[in-house]
C-alpha cells in the first residue's frame, strides 16, 4: 500500500519498527486500483481552482493501472 503522497509518506513500505505503518493485513484489502480517475502535477492547491486546468495531467486520465 502506498500513501497519496508516495514520495514523502510513511506507509506500508516502511516497517512498523522503523516508525512507519508496516504491512497491511490481507483481510484489510478490499479491491485493486484499475483506472486513473484524476492525476495532477501538484502545482495547484485544492482551493486554487483557477490553476486546475494547467495542473491536470490529461494524458493520464482514464489510463489503466497495471
Amino acid at each position: 500500500m502506498m500513501g497519496d503522497n508516495r514520495d514523502n509518506s510513511a506507509d506500508s513500505r516502511t516497517g512498523a519498527d522503523e516508525g512507519g505503518v508496516g504491512y497491511v493485513p490481507l483481510v484489510n484489502l478490499v479491491g485493486k486500483a484499475q483506472i486513473i480517475f484524476l492525476s495532477t502535477d501538484g502545482s495547484a492547491r485544492l482551493w486554487e481552482f483557477w490553476k486546475w486546468p494547467t495542473a491536470i495531467r490529461y494524458g493520464r486520465l482514464g489510463q489503466s493501472v497495471d
